[in-house]
């Protein structure tokens, strides 16, 4: 695999090249600014995406994190908390606008929420009082969800909710369906409601982590738990605060099918999707840091295609789950053909990683790939960007080089992957892309970015005609291995 290596812009500036089919390539960069947001988040009018309470197009740039993990845990055990609001500021920094975490994290016992069933941790309490307001503070915003399922299953023997020590689950099994089981849910999101539902930096609830697998629940139980829960949170949230924020569910299931795929992509009572895209051994066990890209891409598409009323979707949890990855280059590089294919692909922001890493946080490293697809994305009008995935309309003249875009019929987002595992894989440069049927009729500008820093490395103008546009990428690097365009119309 050939290092990328950047070219100094600088000395490029102002510089064209003649190109057939195109007026002149400028060669330059530009220096985005990252948004910040005004209170609640909701859906976007048009679906896809998301906005702010100003009208503010809105993506999930994030990660998974944990309260035990390094980030955050000097806050939870009280030695320095100045280290945890630096690392807010950080993932801030680097473009990160959600943080998905469970409230609860059940590896351990002094990470329990409750023990016994209905005693609130007060060192759990005070941690999120505290972390809350450090996320409003810096603008971080959460997608919270209220049980750590995994853990909770590994050591259900110890578990509070364990009628056995005193809580009120006989088993597992009755996790969604028996009467006590719920009503201890629902006295759980009352305490949370009540203390925490006014914050405008929450972004959404997911009602339950992964809720279709641990308790062998059938599609009509999961349904009927989300039917319940979804009214028990919105209604108690909307009479103790006056509005409610966003609700979704998670699947371990990458792409559920059948009536738990409606539950997942459709259920009127949820505002968005979200699945956990462990797809394939691409990205559950990866030999190299390509193929996670594209089949991330697919996943994407499969669950916009699964969707019905336009709502957004995106990967609440996803990484090397099967194969933990130590080379850390090889780590960014997955990383960020992830994050870009799931960008592209119409997936409303970056994809979550979940980390498998030691340590087991989001490392810097990937984090610093999250800055430059924030660069990217912030000149984007995500709030009126109702896009489509176009990904089978692009066709570059190589089977080297693999296409993931998106559009709406006016802007077009594009990220293309060199296959360097191809012996045919000469570069990106001198590339022609034909986009059939994708853009209407009129003048453009191409953008071609750098997506590790995220910087414009050229801007050219064309027209789209009779439904086609191609075009060739220039010379802009001898070794980029990816890029990414944006094509919207001239002003």
């Amino acid at each position: 695999m050939r290092p990328l290596i950047r070219i100094g812009l600088a000395t490029l500036a102002l510089l064209l090249f003649a190109l057939p089919g195109m007026e002149g390539v400028v060669i330059g960069q530009t220096d985005p600014v990252l948004p910040t947001y005004q209170g609640y988040i909701s859906v976007a009018p048009g679906g896809r995406y998301f906005v702010d309470e100003a009208g503010q197009g809105f993506l999930v740039i994030g990660q998974n994190d944990g309260t035990p993990w390094p980030g955050l845990v000097t806050l939870l055990n009280g030695a320095s908390p100045d280290a945890t609001e630096a690392y807010i500021k950080d993932l801030r920094a680097h473009g990160i606008t959600v943080s998905r975490i469970m409230i609860e994290y059940a590896q351990e016992p002094y990470t329990y929420l409750e023990d016994p069933v209905g005693t609130f941790n007060p060192s759990v309490v005070e941690f999120w009082d505290q972390f809350i307001a450090l996320a409003e503070k810096h603008g971080l915003y959460l997608l919270l969800t209220p049980y750590d399922t995994f853990w909770q299953a590994k050591n259900w023997n110890r578990y509070p909710y364990n009628s056995a020590l005193g809580g009120p689950c006989a088993s597992m099994r009755e996790w969604l369906t028996d009467e006590a089981c719920i009503t201890a849910h629902e006295n759980r999101w009352r305490f949370i409601l009540d203390r925490w539902g006014g914050s405008p930096n929450i972004f959404a609830w997911d009602l339950m982590n992964e809720i279709d697998i641990w308790w062998d629940a059938t599609p009509q139980q999961i349904e009927a738990y989300v039917d319940r829960m979804a009214a028990f949170v919105r209604d108690y949230e909307t009479e103790r605060w006056g509005r409610a924020h966003m609700i979704t569910v998670s699947s371990a299931a990458s792409v559920p099918d059948g009536r738990l795929g409606r539950v997942i992509f459709n259920h009127p009572a949820l505002d968005f999707a979200t699945t956990h895209l462990y797809l394939g051994s691409e990205i559950k066990s990866p030999q190299d840091p390509i193929g996670a890209g594209p089949v991330m891409a697919g996943g994407v598409t499969l669950a916009l295609d699964a969707i019905q009323d336009n709502r957004p979707y995106f990967d609440s949890e996803s990484g090397p789950i099967d194969r933990w990855i130590v080379d850390v280059a090889f780590d960014k590089e997955y990383h960020h053909h992830m994050s870009w294919a799931h960008l592209a692909a119409g997936g409303a922001g970056s994809g979550m990683r979940w980390p498998y890493t030691n340590p087991h946080w989001i490392l810097p490293e990937l984090r610093d790939n999250l800055l430059g697809l924030a660069r990217y994305a912030s000149t984007i009008d995500w709030a009126q960007f109702k896009s489509e995935n176009i990904s089978r309309q692009i066709k570059p003249d190589t089977r080297a080089v693999i296409p993931v875009g998106c559009s709406d019929g006016h802007t077009a987002v594009i990220w293309l992957l060199l296959d360097t595992r191809r012996d045919d894989a000469d570069g990106l440069a001198g590339v022609t892309l034909t986009l059939d049927d994708v853009l209407a009729a009129g003048e453009y500008v191409i953008e071609f970015w750098e997506t590790y820093e995220g910087n414009i490395l050229a801007t050219t103008h064309t027209t789209v005609s009779n439904g086609r546009l191609s075009f060739t990428i220039p010379e802009l690097s001898l070794s980029l291995n990816d890029l990414a365009l944006v094509i919207r119309p001239a002003s």
